[in-house]
């Protein structure tokens, strides 16, 4: 995983919170209801980034409206700057409308949909650039016969 990739700016917060730390706050407090989880604060005072919280703040609308279960592209930006770099390969197994597909291409990473419904697919093509665009379409091909024999000779 790549987490610095994902890190957020301190914010003004930590001027005013870390300026005057209790001595609790200068060892491990474990939690009080047992969960085995604890903070040390004074951990925060030389970092200028932190991981994000537990939920991700995104907009609940995106643009895309041709598809049931649409989602904002700040959605996929997330999971691919955490789990890939530069020239990795994203698999979208459910491409849909293909907003993960168009946000790796964007980020510089490869894509790869997967998609069963037509008009979908039809969808996405239109949208990506044909030179960026592979498909794994069965072609009509007439196969040649298998040679029989070995193709090494044994010792």
């Amino acid at each position: 995983m790549y987490q610095s990739a994902v890190m957020v700016p301190m914010g003004d917060w930590k001027k005013t919170r870390l300026k005057n730390l209790s001595d609790t706050d200068k060892i491990r407090d474990n939690s009080k209801v047992g969960s085995g989880f604890g903070k040390n604060i004074s951990n925060w005072l030389d970092r200028d980034m932190a991981y994000p919280a537990n939920v991700l703040h995104l907009a609940t609308e995106c643009g895309n409206k041709s598809h049931s279960a649409a989602f904002p592209e700040e959605l996929p930006e997330w999971f691919i700057k955490l789990f890939t770099k530069e020239n990795d390969t994203v698999l979208d197994p459910f491409m849909g409308s293909g907003t993960t597909i168009l946000v790796a291409n964007r980020m510089m990473r490869n894509a790869i949909g997967i998609e069963v419904v037509p008009e979908y697919v039809k969808m996405v093509k239109s949208q990506i650039e044909p030179v960026e665009l592979y498909l794994c379409e069965p072609k009509k091909r007439k196969y040649g016969k298998a040679k029989v024999g070995r193709r090494n000779a044994l010792r």
